[in-house]
């Protein structure tokens, strides 16, 4: 027996290393979140692989010391855990890096009870093995248990069919006839953010390595293999998909897992890819003994992506949410109050940077708030500088309300601004559309722009850049 507890525990230690190495930005947004300065967190993630390795190779030479620093290790982790679930805080699992992407949570700590119990068992060369396995057994069960839990009431896949362009119909079914993952991948006609994903989406398909398939709320002629047409947004409905782009993850258990915002798609594609591979591995080392990969699995089971998280960055709060999207917008005046212009938004998943702080944009129901970001920035992209005195409209953190017939767009009641020049991301740098038009624009200091760059570099996100400026009318 203390050869076994020896093994899968030092596995488990050499796993969630090996795994951690393997996803180094995502283990330095872990250190990040847990407290870590942004400029210190590869070098606290290098010690933690480190640390781990070396309790791995510790319980195969000196299994006392090694079962001693697990559980020191394993103790700390646990303590860090229970100050931010106590706080209510909800930080992303990088336990065993991309293989077990989602939210710490209780049974996170019911888990490390259960490797801390088996280093316990090694320390003293196995006294006390009956009583042991009893409190095992115990925090297996709370451990295990919520994420069974969930997986009997995860919702079932509707039975909906669509078809592709070609004319022919798809079901649920038929996508999973692969036998692979299958990520579905949610578009509008429109959306900027949906379209620069484009080309990795016809990647994705062409690579074959998981099924993805588009599904689109209208005609948009993508050039992808395969698009899927829902202009009743029957599957956005019963996927519960209010803004995009937006993806599904459905594993061969029929288990749900939804990211939104490209950064987060792209992490879902890349941990379906590993999917077949990990539970394989799971296999093989359950027939020779290796249990602890069973970590691995469990806590990817009860794991979801965190849809909100929040950086309050000088004054600003930098959240990966839905929100409102109006750098384009054309407005209107409202036909109610003088000092309100009624522009026509975008709705999109991803980071966003405002003054007012997430909670507060947080969805609800049809209601959203707007805020900047460049998730939706392109080429073709302009700032427009419009002179002095032209009306313009100031759209950040005002609400919004998502059509419900399209959940890609939304009309956002901004503040009309007649005084001070403005630049906006729309008119296609054509200068005569600063007085044709009202434009969601901003002042010339472009107000959250420097606390949307160092917040999305603390959390090691891509930034992309404004766009160029337009040219100066000749």
């Amino acid at each position: 027996m203390i050869w076994a507890a020896r093994l899968l525990l030092g596995a488990m230690f050499a796993i969630a290393a090996t795994a951690k190495l393997a996803d180094r930005p995502g283990t330095k947004r872990a250190a990040v979140a847990f407290g870590a300065p942004s400029v210190a967190a590869a070098y606290v993630g290098s010690a933690i692989v480190a640390t781990e390795f070396g309790i791995a190779a510790l319980l195969l030479t000196a299994p006392r010391y090694g079962a001693l620093a697990a559980l020191v290790a394993l103790t700390g982790f646990s303590a860090a855990v229970s100050v931010h679930l106590t706080r209510g805080q909800r930080l992303e699992c990088h336990c065993f890096g991309r293989l077990s992407q989602g939210q710490l949570g209780w049974p996170t700590l019911a888990r490390n009870g259960c490797f801390a119990t088996l280093a316990v068992f090694v320390a003293p060369n196995g006294q006390f093995g009956l009583l042991l396995t009893f409190f095992a057994i115990v925090l297996l069960g709370l451990w295990t248990g919520p994420a069974a839990y969930r997986r009997l009431k995860s919702p079932t896949t509707p039975g909906l069919a669509l078809a592709d362009r070609a004319g022919r119909t798809w079901t649920f079914d038929s996508l999973l006839e692969a036998r692979k993952p299958l990520v579905l991948i949610f578009s509008q006609p429109g959306c900027g953010a949906c379209d620069a994903l484009l080309p990795e989406v016809a990647q994705w398909q062409q690579d074959g390595r998981v099924a993805v398939a588009l599904i689109s709320g209208g005609p948009a002629n993508h050039t992808v293999p395969l698009e899927l047409i829902d202009e009743r947004r029957a599957w956005f409905a019963a996927y519960n998909i209010t803004a995009t782009p937006s993806a599904v993850l459905i594993d061969g258990d029929r288990k749900l897992t939804t990211a939104r915002g490209t950064t987060a798609i792209r992490e879902l594609v890349n941990r379906a890819e590993q999917t077949r591979f990990t539970r394989r591995g799971l296999l093989r080392n359950a027939s020779v003994g290796l249990v602890s990969a069973g970590a691995v699995a469990a806590c990817d089971s009860g794991s979801k992506h965190a849809d909100t998280k929040a950086l309050e960055v000088d004054g600003a709060w930098l959240c990966n949410q839905t929100f409102a999207l109006c750098t384009t917008a054309p407005c209107v005046p409202s036909t109610t109050d003088p000092n309100i212009s009624v522009c026509d938004c975008v709705v999109v998943n991803g980071y966003s940077i405002g003054f007012k702080p997430c909670p507060e944009r947080n969805q609800s129901g049809n209601k959203v708030r707007s805020a900047f970001s460049t998730v939706n920035v392109n080429a073709s992209f302009g700032v427009l500088h419009c002179p002095p005195g032209v009306t313009w409209a100031n759209c950040l953190d005002v609400e919004c309300e998502i059509d419900p017939h399209n959940p890609a767009v939304a009309k956002c009641q901004c503040l009309t601004v007649k005084t001070g020049e403005s630049v906006t991301f729309g008119g296609g740098c054509d200068t005569a559309t600063c007085t044709s038009t009202i434009w969601s624009a901003a002042t010339t200091d472009l107000p959250a722009v420097a606390q949307y760059r160092k917040g999305m570099e603390q959390l090691g996100q891509p930034i992309v850049d404004l766009p160029r400026t337009c040219p100066a009318p000749k």
